[in-house]
């Protein structure tokens, strides 16, 4: 963001700050919600995520595939124990934990000493998705509002 664009925001934050505030809450509501209650889980997904969102093999993917199970491990840069629980600032082996109870759930897969997002995972995320959509979309309508387009 540019000087001018952050000073503008920073200005105005008291008057907009309840729609900066509402999309990240009902973001991380959808979330802890798919993840059930645990929102370490999520970050960890997030990490993950990240991670396969990098791939340039996942940016030639249509999202229907992905829905549909195709492929059914996601391509990914790859991520293991340490540096999720880096990633996220928990203990080594709360993450290894929590990865295994993804792993069983079908929602991750393990290669070697990296773990993947699966495609069941990816659909299961959906609703949090669409909140993170949401979000953008809202955002951007806000900072243009706000800076005069």
């Amino acid at each position: 963001m540019s000087s001018i664009r952050a000073i503008v925001l920073q200005e105005n934050y008291p008057r907009v700050a309840s729609d900066l505030l509402r999309p990240l809450l009902n973001l991380f509501t959808s979330a802890r919600e798919v993840c059930d209650g645990d929102v370490d889980k999520f970050l960890i997904l997030l990490a993950i995520a990240m991670r396969t969102t990098e791939h340039p093999e996942f940016k030639a993917l249509a999202h229907e595939a992905i829905i549909a199970g195709d492929p059914v491990v996601l391509p990914s840069l790859g991520t293991n124990i340490r540096s999720v629980a880096a990633s996220v600032a928990i203990p080594k082996e709360t993450a290894r934990r929590k990865l295994a109870d993804l792993v069983e759930a079908g929602w991750l897969a393990r290669q070697g000493w990296d773990f993947r997002m699966t495609a069941k995972c990816y659909a299961a995320l959906e609703p949090v998705r669409l909140r993170l959509q949401s979000m953008a979309l809202s955002y951007h309508d806000l900072l243009g509002d706000l800076l005069g387009r």
